[in-house]
């Protein structure tokens, strides 16, 4: 009961707060068919199967994984039920395939140990005949009930599994695996929406609550006119027997001037872990101009550092961020960050759920979008990387070029390829991540079909 009444009290408080949180879940293609089942329920069946090949050369440079280049491919599927049983009530479930060792996905030929020749591996013959060695997870599945018949304006409940996102996931984006969650969200009027939830950040011994990373979060956004949208979020995380109250709030905008569009975020941290005290903070300040068939970008993100590990300050920013491609295709995504991680909490190299974020990072990028044709989509760009703080050396944490095409080869299929040059800065070296002298250039080079239905 004392638990569920600081729950209660805590909600309470977070909803005097300016925040702004929300729940997504994947997308759906608009173009489907609803299947019609008992009365009036209508279920729409839909999933994504995605092929991908990969090449890269001297990521080993910042991760310590590989040595000189690799190649492989890797395949995931995603399979999913949408129940509409009711006005106002609806069902997802979403299952993905998951290998137990690359997470949403397998590799080509992770079942065999040898092929039908002789003489070829060490299992014998015939091993290539052989399943792909993936399980089905659950991704996503949630239950959502909304209505006007309980507050007078739209109004409801979402719990279960799903993706989560704060503003533009400079602090928080798990919109990779989800996490379970009870969001309650409110619509007072047209331009605002305000919301309250908690999620399970871990679930350590379920006969201990205090060994528990549990969060809660308040949210409210504003549509303040046709082009401009405001919001700012609240987040505490705790876990008693780590001793870690951390708390972040965010405020962030976005919005366009004829052809410009803009988005600016903050975040700042504070709390402690045991005897250590959170005060990094993030910015990031984003636009772009639109001049079709073109769409030309530029930003800026900072993510403070320390400098001095000596002291009870924790001044590096804290992200919890999905390891996915939050910005560039190598640096954060493949590569080991500028992040020193002195909370033990974020640690620098990506790994199977996991991205640094932009911990102890400042980068410049520009970029440009490009519509060739019907259905062909090129862009490009350009990084450059610094660490915020360092103890000692440089804070070049080197360059990076990108660029992207798209092409929609059908309805619901797409081909794309990525490819990405990364030139480590002297930050490495002096840091010891990578040997004085060792190649600095990083190659990854990726294509990928992928049909939706």
């Amino acid at each position: 009961m004392k638990k569920l009444l600081t729950i209660i009290l805590g909600a309470m408080f977070v909803m005097s707060f300016a925040a702004s949180a929300f729940a997504i879940h994947a997308e759906i293609p608009a173009e489907t068919t609803a299947m019609v089942a008992k009365g009036s329920t209508l279920i729409t069946l839909g999933g994504e199967v995605r092929t991908r090949g990969w090449y890269r050369d001297n990521i080993a440079g910042g991760l310590g994984k590989e040595t000189q280049s690799s190649a492989w491919y890797d395949e995931r599927v995603r399979l999913s039920v949408d129940a509409n049983v009711a006005p106002g009530v609806t069902g997802f479930v979403q299952v993905e395939t998951h290998s137990g060792t690359d997470g949403d996905k397998y590799k080509f030929g992770n079942a065999s140990t040898a092929w039908a020749g002789a003489g070829v591996g060490s299992a014998g013959a015939g091993g290539s005949n052989a399943k792909p060695a993936a399980y089905l997870d659950i991704l996503q599945a949630w239950i959502n009930y909304s209505g006007t018949g309980l507050l007078g304006f739209n109004s409801g409940v979402k719990v279960g599994h799903m993706p989560l996102k704060l503003s533009y996931g400079q602090f928080f984006d798990n919109t990779q695996y989800g996490d379970d969650a009870v969001v309650f969200y409110m619509d007072p009027t047209k331009e605002i929406h305000i919301g309250l939830l908690t999620f399970k950040g871990m679930e350590a011994s379920i006969t201990d609550n205090t060994n528990d990373l549990d969060a809660y979060v308040g949210l409210v956004t504003y549509k303040m006119d046709a082009n401009t949208n405001l919001g700012a979020n609240y987040t505490y995380l705790n876990n008693d027997d780590m001793k870690l109250t951390l708390q972040n709030l965010g405020l962030h905008a976005d919005g366009k001037v004829a052809g410009f569009g803009y988005k600016a975020a903050a975040d700042f941290q504070f709390g402690k872990v045991g005897s250590n005290k959170f005060s990094g903070y993030a910015f990031s300040v984003m636009g772009n101009y639109k001049m079709d068939p073109a769409n030309l970008r530029a930003s800026v993100i900072y993510g403070s550092g320390d400098a001095n590990s000596g002291d009870t300050k924790l001044k590096e920013f804290v992200a919890f961020a999905g390891n996915i491609q939050n910005y560039s295709f190598i640096y954060e995504y493949q590569h080991r960050t500028a992040a020193l991680n002195q909370s033990g909490l974020n640690a620098a190299t990506p790994s199977d759920g996991h991205a640094a974020g932009v911990a102890n990072t400042t980068y410049f990028n520009v970029g440009a979008d490009y519509t060739a044709m019907k259905g062909l989509d090129l862009s490009a760009d350009l990084y450059f990387f610094r660490a915020t703080k360092v103890p000692a050396g440089s804070k070049n944490a080197g360059w990076e070029v990108d660029a992207k095409a798209k092409y929609a080869l059908a309805k619901n299929l797409a081909y794309q390829v990525d490819a990405g040059y990364f030139k480590t800065g002297k930050f490495y070296e002096d840091q010891g991540f990578i040997a004085a002298g060792a190649k600095k250039a990083v190659l990854a080079l990726r294509h990928a079909i992928t049909l939706s239905f």
